[in-house]
């Protein structure tokens, strides 16, 4: 995962997508993923900070504030093998505020 300053953690998220367009993403709910403060977080929609962003294909890239410091957030993408079977998350990118 690349640590990197704001400006540049939003140039690697792309474009956010416009709010008519947002998945339901509760299915991801459990999932652990590593986070840019260095722990291991599941994801989870009820109480979680998430941004979804453009991406190809089926998958779905977010940016995620850390449950532990709403300062730091974390950009990442779901993983799929043969575009239907969930493999879990890939961290891209951080930002440490």
């Amino acid at each position: 995962m690349k640590i990197l300053n704001m400006q540049d953690f939003l140039i690697e998220a792309g474009m956010r997508m416009p709010e008519n367009l947002l998945r339901d993403m509760s299915s991801y709910n459990g999932t652990s993923f590593e986070c840019a403060c260095g722990k291991e977080h599941n994801f989870e929609t009820s109480y979680m900070d998430f941004r979804n962003f453009a991406t190809n294909g089926a998958n779905a890239k977010m940016m995620v504030t850390c449950p532990d410091d709403s300062n730091i957030v974390t950009l990442i993408k779901t993983r799929y093998k043969f575009l239907v079977m969930f493999k879990g998350f890939e961290s891209l990118a951080g930002n440490k505020g």
